[in-house]
């Protein structure tokens, strides 16, 4: 059996000071059904001061806090000249000291650079393994598969899975493959390859699913940022218009491949998911929705998705 739940995505929404804006709002996601947050340490490129504030409010509401960090400054996207394996593992070592005082039920990290080699990224993601032991978080980080960061291309994402040992627990990924399909400016169900090559990291996919607190200690969790993209696009206007047919049954099928994958190879884990849709420049001027209400309105979509799935699996 797979827990299934969601949180809700604070991108593009001012913490405001002390992070009073996001307090303000708890109580609405709470009764939308979300099981938690997902916070991004940074908001414009810029460290959030005071964090363990949001630790206290999501306390009071009883929600979870699954964290966004980096192994770079969001602006640098991974991408700034020279800035070496090393750099970035103690950036990360610094992210995570962070995060680990929230608590959080997973840890995302945009992490690694498109500038490194393959021997690069292997090497960085080995040394990531061994730093998150060393915090005691081992098996809760996730990497996304995010443009300009190492696992940017399903291939090369394969590429790199594949050459880090495959301890227990694999590396993990969050699986935001949104950013392959505009990177490869392809669906990748156009072919053999790119088939074989997205079901060989479905065990690697961390996220998407909710997991109470006391029950983090399972290393099961797994978590996807839901956000159906398009060839040109990493964040489609409006999934649910017949015009992304295509694009909404190719993500949906690739969550659902995920969701029973978990349900008869890893029994008793638990899958968390965002749907996870941004402001400007992801979302179109002149769109029919607010990016809010997009997000909001994709959740009750997609939950229903996946509840109607999980019944008739059972």
């Amino acid at each position: 059996m797979v827990l299934l739940s969601r949180y809700r995505s604070t991108w593009g929404i001012p913490p405001g000071p002390e992070q009073n804006n996001w307090k303000c709002r708890l109580r609405e996601w709470k009764l939308h059904g979300y099981s938690g947050i997902e916070l991004n340490l940074s908001f414009d490129g810029n460290p959030i001061v005071n964090l363990e504030n949001t630790r206290q409010f999501c306390d009071f509401e009883g929600l979870e806090i699954a964290v966004v960090m980096f192994s770079s400054w969001p602006k640098d996207a991974g991408s700034t000249p020279g800035l070496s394996v090393e750099a970035h593992i103690d950036f990360y070592k610094a992210q995570l000291e962070i995060a680990s005082n929230l608590r959080p039920v997973v840890i995302t990290a945009q992490s690694g650079s498109d500038c490194w080699t393959l021997e690069e990224s292997v090497q960085f993601y080995k040394r990531t393994l061994q730093i998150d032991k060393e915090f005691g978080l081992q098996g809760k980080i996730c990497h996304e598969t995010h443009r300009r960061r190492s696992l940017f291309n399903i291939r090369v994402a394969a590429d790199i899975l594949q050459q880090v040992p495959e301890s227990i627990p694999l590396l993990k990924i969050t699986a935001d493959i949104s950013h392959w399909v505009v990177v490869g400016e392809r669906l990748l169900n156009q072919g053999n390859n790119d088939i074989r090559l997205l079901a060989s990291i479905i065990p690697h996919v961390r996220r998407p699913v909710f997991i109470h607190f006391q029950a983090l200690t399972s290393n099961k969790v797994n978590h996807i940022h839901a956000r159906i993209g398009t060839t040109q696009s990493s964040q489609c206007p409006e999934p649910a218009n017949p015009a992304f047919a295509a694009e909404r049954e190719f993500f949906e099928r690739f969550w659902l491949d995920v969701i029973e994958y978990k349900q008869y190879k890893s029994s008793g884990s638990c899958i968390t998911w965002v749907p996870e849709y941004g402001p400007f420049p992801y979302h179109p001027i002149g769109s029919m929705q607010a990016h809010e209400d997009l997000a909001d309105s994709e959740a009750k979509r997609l939950e229903m998705l996946s509840t109607n799935f999980s019944d008739m699996r059972k």
